[in-house]
């Protein structure tokens, strides 16, 4: 790899991000369709059900942007390429496992 590793920090960060707040259910806010405004904590049943995906969205990015200002760049010049895959792949198996709960 040649080059700034800071997308690369970017990239493994905001994932695990994501994929932890989802888990966890931490949105940095919700938007409300119902009232079309957004809130950073819960509105009453009147207001609908909120859309989650947008603050899940918001807080990967932020905290890979931290990450990757954070940590200098030849660490992620450095990682091997298998880190650049298994991360992905078991983030992607951890939102697998969780939505399993759907169909079981």
């Amino acid at each position: 790899m040649s080059g700034s590793g800071r997308p690369v920090v970017f990239s493994l960060t905001a994932c695990i991000a994501y994929t932890l707040a989802y888990y966890l259910d931490w949105p940095l806010f919700r938007f409300y369709l119902g009232n079309e405004s957004f809130s950073f904590g819960a509105q009453p049943e009147s207001a609908g059900a909120p859309i989650l995906w947008y603050g899940w969205l918001v807080m990967a990015a932020l905290v890979g942007a931290i990450f990757a200002a954070l940590v200098p760049g030849r660490v992620g010049s450095r990682l091997p390429p298998d880190v650049l895959w298994i991360v992905p792949a078991a983030t992607t198996l951890a939102a697998f496992l969780y939505e399993l709960r759907w169909f079981i």
